[in-house]
């Protein structure tokens, strides 16, 4: 990366904002892991074009006006930089990418125990319900196999997202036997 973009790495203009991964608008020195960590952003891209494909829209990441206004309540005096981010982060919560370890103040305790910063179970289920909700066919995803291979190159954490050959081996491509 260093011979493209200089030691400063790439600014946020050279980056497509819609593909980046949390990493990337969030940590500005991101780039200067190892090599796998930012093949594991090219991963979250991968995430993100299979939601296109699926939604046929390249708004994944938009939040509802309603949503919006919501939240412009409790940030109306931020920049707009900062604004923009809040928007992500808010959808990210929607379609279950979590910061991992995150608070436990105004959260859900799971079933198991555990605890969820958004206030519903975020299951493969509502996962699904959600994109079958943006799709405006109203299908979502094809399959099981589609939705989990999804769930997992849109990790928030780049060392938890599939690695390319995991994602090549993933049963998505390599659907198992129908009996």
């Amino acid at each position: 990366m260093r011979h493209l973009y200089g030691s400063s790495g790439p600014s946020r203009a050279e980056q497509t904002y819609e593909y980046s991964p949390p990493e990337a608008f969030l940590n500005a020195s991101w780039y200067q892991g190892p090599a796998s960590r930012t093949s594991k952003y090219d991963m979250w891209s991968v995430g993100v074009v299979m939601l296109e494909l699926i939604l046929g829209s390249p708004n994944v990441f938009q939040i509802s006006a309603l949503t919006q206004s919501l939240l412009d309540q409790h940030i109306g005096g931020w920049k707009e930089e900062l604004k923009e981010l809040a928007y992500r982060l808010r959808s990210f919560m929607e379609l279950c990418i979590l910061i991992p370890g995150s608070s436990s103040k105004h959260h859900r305790v799971t079933n198991d125990g555990g605890v969820s910063p958004a206030s519903w179970k975020c299951s493969e289920e509502f996962f699904s319900n959600q994109i079958q909700t943006k799709d405006p066919l109203g299908l979502g995803f094809p399959d099981v196999w589609a939705l989990r291979l999804v769930r997992q190159l849109l990790r928030w954490d780049p060392e938890d997202r599939l690695s390319i050959d995991d994602a090549l081996q993933h049963p998505y491509f390599h659907p198992p036997p129908i009996r």
